[in-house]
């Protein structure tokens, strides 16, 4: 058994490099579904008006998919077919999720909250179109994080909850800001928890983040609707190629999570993997990576507990 979730940020996934990219679009695929359980497309980026864009390509308005044409515009025509493999290749895969925000770019949640109808026309053209399920929020406040975001992140996560879909949150740092967030979630959503985990980042801007103290701090935090703290915190760090590291050093930092409750982590991100992959003679692929965080926690496949958004 694995460890449950092993998350991976999609850098770009399926687009990067179109249509040229540095590993072949369905050997990625294959990859991701040889231990990846959650891929997470990032970064997509809210215009005003509410159309999506996946980081600087036009990818969804006016509820429908834009597929390029003439190989400069839109998204890769044939994302249809590499979703469909990513999601029907009776690998590792089960969860897609579509991961809005990233540092600096406060202004897709300002532009998602003027535009709340249409980036719910434009989410659901995703979900009918790739089976996505829920929607990550990357909120990077660079200014402070105050009473008015966390209306405005409460406000959006019941907007995807009002959908069927869940949330993730990816904090690296503001501990009561999020706990705040998921106790007002809870309480205006009847009592029912649309934020299925928390995403923290331990890398970077969250590199001292302990997610024992994050769990402790859910948990501290009454009426949230979580039951499993340790379970609900998702620790994740940067791979070789994205200022991070290998497969090895990987274990070695779960090894330090076992026996706490933490049932998975993530990895931040896919584009770094396939530049160390081509320049490393094939390895590490996410698989190594995968397994490096089932082997460092020890861990068996956990069920999530359930959203009732």
């Amino acid at each position: 058994m694995s460890a449950y979730p092993i998350a991976i940020y999609g850098n770009g996934l399926f687009q990067d490099g179109y249509p040229n990219p540095p590993v072949p679009y369905t050997q990625q695929a294959a990859q991701l579904n040889a231990g990846i359980t959650t891929v997470i497309l990032w970064s997509i980026h809210i215009h005003p008006g509410g159309d999506l864009y996946l980081n600087d390509t036009l990818f969804v308005s006016g509820g429908q998919i834009k597929y390029a044409a003439d190989g400069t515009s839109g998204v890769n025509p044939n994302f249809p077919a590499l979703v469909k493999a990513l999601m029907a290749g009776g690998g590792s895969v089960r969860d897609l999720i579509v991961s809005v925000g990233a540092w600096g770019t406060t202004s897709d949640f300002t532009a998602w909250l003027d535009a709340r109808d249409q980036v719910k026309a434009n989410l659901g053209a995703l979900v009918s179109a790739f089976g996505v399920t829920g929607v990550d929020f990357d909120y990077e406040s660079q200014d402070g994080y105050t009473k008015d975001d966390q209306a405005m992140i409460v406000a959006l996560t019941l907007d995807v909850g009002s959908m069927g879909l869940y949330a993730t949150y990816c904090p690296y740092t503001a501990t009561s800001f999020w706990t705040g967030c998921l106790a007002d979630v809870y309480a205006q959503n009847g009592q029912k928890q649309v934020v299925k985990w928390m995403n923290l980042q331990c890398y970077a801007g969250g590199s001292g983040n302990s997610p024992t103290d994050w769990a402790d701090a859910v948990r501290a935090t009454p009426d949230t609707g979580v039951t499993d703290a340790d379970a609900f915190i998702v620790p994740g760090f940067a791979v070789l190629g994205a200022d991070g590291f290998g497969p090895e050093q990987m274990q070695e930092t779960f090894a330090g999570f076992a026996g706490t409750g933490i049932t998975g982590g993530f990895l931040w991100n896919s584009s770094g993997i396939w530049s160390t992959e081509v320049s490393g003679g094939g390895k590490p692929t996410p698989a190594d990576y995968a397994q490096a965080i089932t082997n460092g926690l020890a861990a068996t496949a956990k069920p999530r507990e359930t959203v009732e958004a």
